[in-house]
């Protein structure tokens, strides 16, 4: 019984691997997720399934919108190191 437990482990251990290096294979390295240059100014559309670079003056607005919004949301707000905390001394 045991041996048939340890043969049945090998074998779902061997055919998943093989399973993995067989997508590996048809895909290869790099085609999964192209590489994209990040520009200043523009947007990247993901929603093809694709990278799209755009810039269209709708999206520059929209890229001017989101700054402001950001700015104005963090207008207030400040971040200051903590105190240390007081410790008594051991007698």
């Amino acid at each position: 019984m045991k041996n048939r437990l340890l043969l049945v482990f090998v074998a779902v251990v061997v055919l998943s691997a093989g399973a993995l290096l067989l997508v590996r294979w048809k895909t290869g390295p790099g085609k999964t997720h192209p590489e994209v240059a990040i520009q200043d100014g523009k947007t990247i559309d993901f929603s093809s399934g694709k990278p799209v670079v755009k810039d269209t003056a709708k999206e520059k607005a929209s890229i001017e919108k989101s700054v402001k919004e950001m700015e104005e949301a963090t207008k207030g707000v400040s971040f200051s190191s903590p105190t240390p905390k007081k410790t008594e001394a051991k007698k």
